[in-house]
């Protein structure tokens, strides 16, 4: 995952409780276009992708680097390891 806008907007993505599910067609044309290895995105498996590969985020590098594009540096205290993981349940 890109962490610097990518990570803002997954958060503001998540968190909204009326989202429509990810469209999953786009999101897999995406990373077959830029040479992802990863396995494909399924209804079954995408947030098991998503949780897991934000476990493995080095969280004090993906703040620093999405602090520039924080409107409110309160916010900046949303991005923590816990609160992707708890929306993607």
């Amino acid at each position: 995952m890109r962490q610097k806008r990518d990570l803002h907007d997954l958060l503001w993505y998540l968190s909204d409780p009326d989202r429509p599910d990810p469209n999953l067609i786009l999101l897999n044309n995406a990373l077959s276009q830029t040479h992802s290895h990863g396995p494909t995105l399924k209804e079954e498996n995408w947030r098991d992708i998503l949780r897991q590969r934000v476990e493995e985020l080095e969280w004090r590098n993906a703040r620093d680097d999405v602090a520039p594009f924080i409107e409110r540096i309160q916010d900046l205290e949303l991005l923590t390891r816990e609160n992707p993981q708890r929306v993607l349940e």
